[in-house]
């Protein structure tokens, strides 16, 4: 059987939708990393969801992870910081860049529908992230989830400025846990 040139260009293109639809997570998803895992477990789980790391010397207490080369077209940039205390995670940010303020809005809407596919933004997430301090410079806007006892996710809409000059941060942060009565309770 002869397949024409239009014909194979479209069964191509069934291939390459098909192996790009069964690639895992990407690093469009939302950060799947807890915190307290161990710095080798960090950078095997952020490389699977296509952030890359280039070991230039010793590991630091901050690091950033860049989007890993993939083939298509991409409308912003994307890099992932990791901030490590004795080799575990405390803290983890993912900034996102568009030129275009209303791809970004459409990107932060995808990352709070799937967040909340997880789980629903709530209340005592969005009081959490406010007991931390003031909310991010330039936050248009902020979704918080609750992942456990003493973990938010943050997912900000902001107006980019310096130093990052970002559109989107999603933030995994730790925060003080709340006992019933709703007193922070402090630990050490």
């Amino acid at each position: 059987m002869v397949v024409s040139s239009p014909m194979r260009r479209i069964l191509l293109g069934i291939v390459v939708v098909s192996l790009a639809a069964c690639g895992g997570v990407s690093a469009d998803a939302p950060l799947r990393v807890k915190l307290g895992t161990p710095r080798d477990q960090t950078l095997a789980a952020l490389r699977a969801q296509k952030f890359c790391f280039k070991e230039d010397g010793p590991a630091q207490p901050v690091e950033t992870y860049q989007r890993c080369e993939r083939a298509g077209t991409d409308w912003g940039e994307g890099w992932v910081t990791a901030t490590y205390d004795q080799g575990k995670l405390v803290e983890l940010r993912r900034y996102e860049r568009f030129s275009d303020d209303a791809r970004a809005v459409e990107r932060w809407n995808q990352l709070v529908g799937d967040r909340m596919k997880a789980s629903p933004d709530s209340a005592d997430a969005g009081d959490a992230l406010r007991r931390r301090g003031p909310l991010e410079p330039g936050t248009r806007s902020v979704k918080a989830f609750q992942l456990d006892a003493t973990t938010v996710v943050a997912v900000y809409l902001l107006t980019p400025s310096p130093p990052e000059n970002a559109s989107i941060l999603e933030a995994v942060l730790a925060v003080s846990p709340v006992d019933k009565s709703g007193i922070e309770v402090i630990t050490d």
